[in-house]
């Protein structure tokens, strides 16, 4: 964006973001972060980090053991790809239900209301980009208050006990499970 002032033009000041290597290599079983996350109980590598992108794509490796899954949420920013690579989830995506496998893709677009649970008796693996990329800092705090295998205290989210908490710096709206 520019503005004009009596006859000259100067371009106006834009946020500073880091200038991302022109590219990124992880070795298989490696992440991002120091340590594997552990996102509401799944095991989450971070594969390409906001940093790496430039803050435009960040994308996760996750292992969703039995009875797991986030609960319903609905992001305000981001757009969300999922791909399937091993085991089944069944999908609630604005009330709808979907059970996915192996080889299948949901993607959604920022606004629907979604969760996913792995009903089965195995791990599930998959694969989840989002754009813009800064949701990737979201797991990482998520992460760090989260039990081992366990939700995140819903106190720690803002406003606590609610019937959904906003986390208003990643624009996340997640729905309290025990309400």
């Amino acid at each position: 964006m520019s503005t004009e002032t009596a006859g000259t033009t100067e371009l106006a000041e834009s946020p500073r973001r880091p200038t991302p290597k022109a590219f990124t290599v992880v070795a298989a079983r490696d992440g991002r972060t120091p340590a594997p996350l552990n996102v509401v109980g799944e095991e989450t590598l971070v594969k390409v980090s906001a940093e790496d992108s430039g803050e435009t794509l960040a994308f996760f490796h996750l292992v969703a053991p039995p009875m797991s899954g986030p609960p319903r949420h609905v992001h305000t920013r981001e757009d969300e790809l999922f791909y399937i690579l091993e085991g089944e989830l069944v999908f609630e995506l604005d009330g709808e239900r979907h059970t996915v496998r192996a080889g299948d893709t949901v993607y959604l677009r920022r606004g629907v209301v979604h969760a996913y649970q792995n009903f089965t008796t195995s791990d599930a693996r998959l694969l989840i980009a989002t754009t813009p990329g800064v949701f990737s800092g979201f797991f990482v705090e998520l992460s760090a208050v989260t039990p081992l295998g366990g939700l995140p205290p819903l106190d720690k989210l803002d406003p606590p006990c609610a019937s959904f908490a906003a986390v208003p710096e990643f624009r996340v709206l997640v729905w309290n499970p025990d309400y």
